[in-house]
C-alpha cells in the first residue's frame, strides 16, 4: 500500500490522471465496516472479499479514516465489471462487514472528483489491482522506481 503525503495542486492533477487512465472505470464503491477497522484490517478485509467475490474485476481503492468514529473505511473504482450484480455484491459485504454503496460510474468526472476527494487527501491509503497485462505492467514499473504517479 501507498501514503498520499502532502501534494501540490500539479501533484494532484498528475495522480488524478494517472488513476483516470489506468483502466475504463465502471463503478465507483464505498464500503465502512461495523467494527473500528485499521488501516491493515481495511486493507486485508477489501483485498480478501475483492479475490474471493469479485477476482476478475480490477480496482483502485483509497483507505481513509472515519469522520465521525475511530477506525477507516473505504473507496474504490473498479473495471472490468461485465457480469457484476451490483446488488449482489451489496448485500454480501453488508452482510460481512457493514454498510457500503456501489453505483456506477456516469461520467469521467466521477473519476475526476473520486481522486481528487479521495486518492490525493493528505494521509489516505491507496493501492491498486489492475489485470489487463499492458497496464499492469506500467502500474508495477512505477511502483518500483518509487514514484508517486
Amino acid at each position: 500500500m501507498n501514503k498520499t503525503l502532502r501534494m501540490s495542486e500539479g501533484a494532484k492533477l498528475q495522480m488524478s490522471n494517472w488513476v483516470s487512465n489506468l483502466a475504463s472505470w465502471q463503478v465507483i464503491a464505498h464500503h465502512t465496516f461495523v467494527w473500528e477497522a485499521s488501516i491493515w484490517s481495511a486493507q486485508k478485509s477489501y483485498e480478501k472479499f475483492m479475490d474471493h467475490e469479485l477476482r476478475d474485476v480490477s480496482y483502485f481503492y483509497a483507505i481513509e479514516e472515519n469522520p465521525s468514529r475511530d477506525g477507516h473505511h473505504v473507496h474504490a473504482l473498479w473495471a472490468d465489471c461485465e457480469g457484476v450484480h451490483r446488488s449482489a455484491i451489496h448485500y454480501k459485504w453488508k452482510g460481512r462487514y457493514g454498510r457500503n454503496r456501489i453505483e456506477p460510474v456516469r461520467s469521467q468526472i466521477n473519476v475526476t472528483d473520486y481522486c481528487a476527494k479521495y486518492v490525493t487527501k493528505e494521509g489516505a491509503w491507496w493501492n491498486v489491482r489492475v489485470l489487463q497485462p499492458s497496464l499492469a505492467f506500467g502500474v508495477k514499473k512505477s511502483l518500483e522506481a518509487g514514484l508517486q504517479p
